[in-house]
């Protein structure tokens, strides 16, 4: 079997020559616009979207490459088929749940990770040249530490990361089976559940251990964000409420928020910056809970419903 020639792939896919090849490569790390959105449940996020020329590659890395990479079953983002309900879903039938975030997640993901995991997986089947140029052109790099990263914003961020954390799943999934706890990772929201009490509280330290002794990457725990919730308690698992009788839903307060921005909308009363976490809140819904928004098509009239989630702006 021949040896993967990155450049050459990118030479006779978009027929342009090889020093421009070296060019794009070169520069793709400093090609990305960034921006802030506002999240739903306040402050911001960072988004950085990389220059049309570095989107097409990577896509092109999608599609003849990554597409082999290994995803474990229970990363459950960024998967066709995949769902924050079916996620939750997944836990609503146990009691007790514990759920852990990673800080700064696709920032700590490195080009050398990157690199270290197309080594690992594609083992005599890629050339060192092009691994090395597959990293430089799936990262940015970052203003402050010059170190290239994952970002949000890159079409080839969520696969990468996905993979990228394939031997760390399969490690968590081992121990967790051995305790029957049921363990899911959506992005970098991990949560586990079981119906024995006090299993899930023994994750944190596993996870602590396992995240120091892992090759790649070098991820730490949010310690802000680790909660740990029993039937006393609402249960949120990716945003979603999961009652005492194991049924997922928006929760009450999401769908009266939702509600009361489509009325604010339709009076020509929502501020514009808050029309695309309307848009954002919609579409959440559509995914958790379809028959709330049939509800508000019901109430507000399909077309404007419509009107909000493809994004064609009332001025």
């Amino acid at each position: 079997m021949d040896i993967y020639d990155f450049r050459k792939h990118v030479s006779e896919t978009l027929a342009i020559p090889s020093h421009d090849v070296a060019r794009l490569i070169a520069r793709a790390p400093h090609t990305y616009k960034k921006y802030e959105i506002k999240k739903k449940d306040g402050g911001s996020r960072s988004i950085a979207q990389p220059a049309k020329e570095t989107k097409v590659i990577q896509r092109l890395l999608m599609e003849a490459l990554f597409c082999d990479l290994p995803v474990h079953e229970c990363a459950v983002a960024y998967k066709l088929g995949s769902s924050i309900k079916k996620n939750a879903q997944l836990h609503r039938q146990n009691q007790f749940i514990s759920k852990f975030d990673f800080s700064n997640f696709f920032g700590s993901i490195t080009e050398k990770d990157v690199a270290a995991h197309l080594r690992h997986v594609f083992i005599g089947k890629i050339s060192e040249q092009s691994i090395l140029d597959i990293a430089r052109t799936c990262c940015i790099r970052n203003s402050l530490t010059g170190i290239l990263c994952l970002s949000i914003g890159a079409p080839s961020s969520p696969i990468l990361s996905n993979s990228i954390l394939y031997y760390f799943d399969i490690a968590i999934q081992t121990w967790c089976n051995e305790r029957d706890i049921i363990y899911t990772r959506y992005a970098d929201d991990m949560t586990f559940s079981s119906n024995e009490r006090g299993v899930t509280s023994l994750v944190e330290k596993f996870l602590t251990h396992t995240l120091k002794n892992i090759k790649y990457p070098h991820l730490i725990l949010n310690e802000k964000k680790t909660i740990h919730l029993s039937k006393k308690h609402q249960r949120r698992i990716t945003g979603l409420v999961v009652s005492n009788d194991g049924l997922v839903s928006l929760g009450r307060e999401k769908k009266r928020l939702i509600s009361v921005m489509i009325h604010h909308y339709l009076l020509k009363k929502l501020d514009h910056k808050d029309i695309p976490i309307l848009q954002g809140l919609l579409g959440f819904a559509q995914d958790a809970e379809p028959l709330f928004v049939a509800r508000m098509r019901g109430k507000y009239g399909s077309p404007a419903i419509s009107e909000i989630m493809r994004g064609r702006i009332k001025k």
